[in-house]
């Protein structure tokens, strides 16, 4: 990007929101200027200061690239091809550190003049003399320094295909003299050599189970940092391929100089690379610095990468052409917002290098807090868009999660490490619904029905059988119907936990008290809606027509028990759970918005219902229904209105505006624009966390703390970017305006 005057208008100009305002860039393609104040800091009605980072951050990245760009231009550069890890670890959770320096070197040769340019205290921390602008694929700063005019723009190049990506970014550096004589100057761009794994980064590092020591390399435009993995346990990994829950052969971090004019530089772990230029009156001069990792731990890897990123010209045009423009849209903000989710869930996505196939993350809490690749039911749900505009990563994600499914048609919740899969303490009763509806959804939408005859191998991959797609359809649907089963009520059991996996601990109960007779409406609601679209779909495909049978058979006695224990009440329950009913006198959201895709529900009842949640869980919320009407899953680490307690869902919320859109798409539509980031931000223009992203849930009109993340400790320093509200917001697109 070349570099421009900051104009007066741009940086005073915060009549649109306290924080920034979106524009179109010169692609056409959207992008967010940042006008606020950092270190970012605000207050609750009550007087409590919100906790928010103080260093606002935005995603860039590809299906091998994961890097935070905060405002204040720091960056992390995370991996998760792997185990989930940051390559330039801070000194605390969910940092990491680098830094850029101007000097303007004085006739004796010495440093007449510093400038910070990355920090909280640095100039991207003045909005009077920076200007900071993130869009889809870059992040771009321009700076003031004295005289001297800088951009530095941070670029990714996208993944094109499934398999594909660029581990590293680069970096482009433009200086101007504007001084109006000539200049001598030093840059130094540095950022720090320390690995630590996700999962390891709130342990304290002598109880750490895994450590990083590093070594160094160097030679005429590279500077490289290789970590060893070490233990005291000879069994935490074996091999590099094998599976492992802990990392044991990390990337190598590095740093290159593409000018070929910079001196590479080890200091107190930290790579650099300086330059020292003489910049004529009204001179400019531009430096090209690729910034990233090799998982091949090699200089031929670093080498290929170079060659990858060494024309960023087209980055921009690979951008417009990957992500999807809405030109049937006639709302332009709500346009320009469906393209933005578009490039999240790009920038989101990750290959994985033991399954050789890339999924969307759930981020926020799972992946970039505790990192764990979790859960299945999230990347399962995070693909139903990219069904309309990018079918081959549909396709991947697919079997990703089929090579995550042991061969009693079981899919395991979580994933760490290298491949290491398992479900943990939960017993989960809905994963092979998850899977059902993007399968559904996906053969509807593309008549895509060979995919049903491609092979995949069952976990854990290494040596072991191959089935079809349909063959998994099958095996999970015997899983679902005989191992997870149904109840005394005939519903579709709970086991220990659905949708809510959090009810085990905040109902504390024996655990045999809730395996064998817990049942989920949710589950229920679930079946009912997917498995008619399921079987019409297998059916067009020619599949076993037992099968297909078995399908409708089970589904009708599902229908018939939900009906039932229905009744005449206004609205179904919500659960049996450890001998206690759920729902009684309290509507739950989880389970309603499945009920209002139930097709063979008359469009009456559907609508009776929608009027009685409209009065129940819309009532005085701002983005759309609330978890509950009177929140009663209240502990010690869960208030009322947050989280499953009565917070607001992206992911509950999505599924009831697919269902009021098949019997009142104009309501579904303002449905959709209610639930949308410019909402968020129109209603909630004091906090950041409102504007480009979102945590899976905020909190509800219950609390203060209305609109935000929720705010307890163990939660309010987790990276605010969700898939949840890209996914659902783009998908409720499509289904509003394309589904047959």
């Amino acid at each position: 990007m070349l570099i421009i005057n900051i104009p007066a208008s741009a940086r005073k100009d915060t009549s649109r929101s306290p924080i920034g305002f979106w524009k179109t860039d010169h692609t056409g393609l959207p992008c967010f200027q940042y006008t606020g104040s950092i270190p970012f800091f605000a207050k609750l009605s009550n007087g409590d200061s919100v906790k928010l980072s103080p260093d606002p951050w935005f995603v860039l990245g590809n299906y091998q690239l994961t890097v935070f760009a905060h405002v204040s231009g720091k960056y992390e550069l995370i991996t998760g091809q792997r185990a989930w890890g940051r390559m330039n670890q801070g000194d605390l959770p969910n940092t990491g550190e680098n830094n850029a320096q101007l000097e303007i070197i004085g006739d004796d040769g010495t440093s007449n003049k510093v400038f910070q340019l990355v920090g909280e205290s640095s100039l991207s921390a003045d909005s009077c003399k920076s200007q900071r602008t993130f869009g889809c694929g870059y992040a771009n700063y321009q700076y003031k320094a004295g005289k001297m005019l800088i951009s530095r723009t941070m670029s990714v190049k996208p993944s094109t295909s499934p398999d594909n990506g660029t581990s590293a970014f680069l970096l482009t550096v433009v200086f101007k003299n504007t001084t109006g004589h000539n200049l001598h100057i030093r840059y130094t761009e540095a950022i720090r050599a320390n690995y630590q794994t996700i999962m390891q980064q709130f342990t304290p590092m002598k109880n750490c189970k895994v450590k990083y020591p590093v070594s160094f390399n160097t030679n005429e435009h590279t500077v490289m940092a290789r970590f060893k993995a070490k233990t005291d346990d000879p069994m935490l990994f074996q091999s590099k391929d094998g599976l492992s829950k802990y990392e044991g052969y990390p990337p190598v971090l590095f740093m290159d100089d593409l000018s070929h004019n910079g001196v590479p530089g080890i200091e107190k772990r930290n790579l650099s690379l300086t330059y020292n230029m003489f910049l004529k009156r009204g001179e400019k001069k531009k430096l090209r610095i690729i910034i990233g990792y090799s998982m091949e731990r090699s200089y031929s890897n670093i080498s290929q990468i170079r060659q990858e990123l060494s024309d960023s010209s087209n980055f921009s045009t690979q951008w417009k052409r990957v992500l999807p423009q809405f030109p049937s849209e006639p709302n332009l903000n709500l346009r320009r917002e469906l393209t933005w989710h578009a490039y999240m869930l790009e920038a989101m996505a990750t290959y994985s290098d033991y399954y050789h196939e890339t999924k969307i993350p759930q981020g926020t809490i799972y992946d970039y807090s505790w990192g764990q690749h979790a859960s299945a039911r999230d990347n399962f749900q995070h693909a139903l868009a990219t069904i309309y505009y990018n079918p081959e990563l549909t396709k991947s994600i697919i079997r990703y999660m089929m090579k995550r499914t042991l061969p009693s048609g079981e899919i395991m919740l979580i994933e760490y490490g290298n491949g290491f899969a398992e479900s943990g303490c939960y017993q989960t009763s809905d994963q092979q619904l998850w899977f059902f509806l993007l399968l559904s959804e996906y053969l509807r939408v593309t008549g895509d029905y060979k995919f049903l005859n491609e092979k995949v191998p069952c976990y854990p991959v290494k040596n072991m059988p191959e089935y079809t797609i349909a063959d998994y359809t099958k095996r999970c649907f015997e899983y679902l119907r005989y191992q997870v089963g149904t109840g005394s009520h005939g519903l579709v059991r709970l086991l220990n936990s659905d949708w809510c996996d959090n009810i085990y601990y905040t109902i504390p109960v024996l655990y045999n008290a809730v395996q064998p007779m817990a049942e989920s409406h949710m589950n229920t609601a679930m079946a009912l809606a997917i498995l008619p679209s399921l079987a019409d779909q297998l059916e067009k495909a020619s599949v076993d027509k037992t099968f297909i049978s078995s399908i409708r058979q089970w589904r009708q006695c599902l229908f018939d028990a939900y009906m039932k224990d229905w009744g005449n009440r206004p609205y179904p329950r919500r659960m049996y759970f450890a001998g206690r009913t759920f729902g009684e006198n309290n509507m739950f959201l989880e389970h309603l918005g499945f009920t209002l895709l139930i097709k063979d529900l008359p469009e009456q009842r559907k609508s009776s219902l929608y009027t009685l949640m409209q009065k129940k869980l819309y009532a005085g919320e701002k983005l759309g229904a609330r978890e509950q009407e009177k929140p009663e899953l209240t502990n010690s680490n869960m208030e009322v209105g947050s989280r499953e307690n009565g917070g607001f869902w992206y992911s509950l919320n999505g599924p009831v505006i697919a269902g009021v859109s098949t019997f009142d798409k104009q309501e579904a539509k303002l449905l959709l624009s209610k639930m949308s980031l410019n909402n968020l931000a129109k209603e909630f223009p004091q906090y950041w966390s409102s504007y480009w992203s979102a945590a899976d849930n905020v909190e509800s009109s219950l609390m203060p703390s209305e609109g935000l993340p929720d705010q307890t400790a163990h939660y309010s320093d987790i990276p605010i970017a969700c898939a949840h509200v890209h996914a659902w917001m783009l998908y409720c697109w499509y289904f509003i305006n394309m589904a047959k």
